[in-house]
């Protein structure tokens, strides 16, 4: 009988570590899910930004797009651009 208990004990003990070691895993994985969940969130409001940005970009091209061809405009020439010097002219009405 005597050896009966120690055997018993010691799967007792074996199978208490094993429960350790595996709550350990469990926990470690855990930690990765969240760590993955958390990269999950932070790429898809990068997703969104980006998604953002693009869609002001596209209203960029489709207004210079839209003008050039609905409303047949297009930058003016060099000889017809007109530089007015603001300073020089704030100058001269202070005299």
């Amino acid at each position: 009988m005597n050896k009966l208990h120690v055997f018993l004990l010691a799967l007792v003990v074996v199978s208490a570590i094993a429960v350790v070691g595996v709550r350990h895993h469990n926990r470690l994985a855990f930690v990765a899910l969240q760590k993955e969940e958390q990269k999950r969130v932070d790429l898809q409001a990068e997703w969104g930004r980006l998604m953002l940005e693009k869609a002001t970009w596209t209203r960029q091209h489709n207004v210079a797009d839209t003008a050039k061809k609905q409303l047949t405009m297009a930058p003016p020439s060099p000889d017809k651009i007109i530089t007015l010097d603001l300073a020089a002219k704030s100058k001269a009405s202070d005299q």
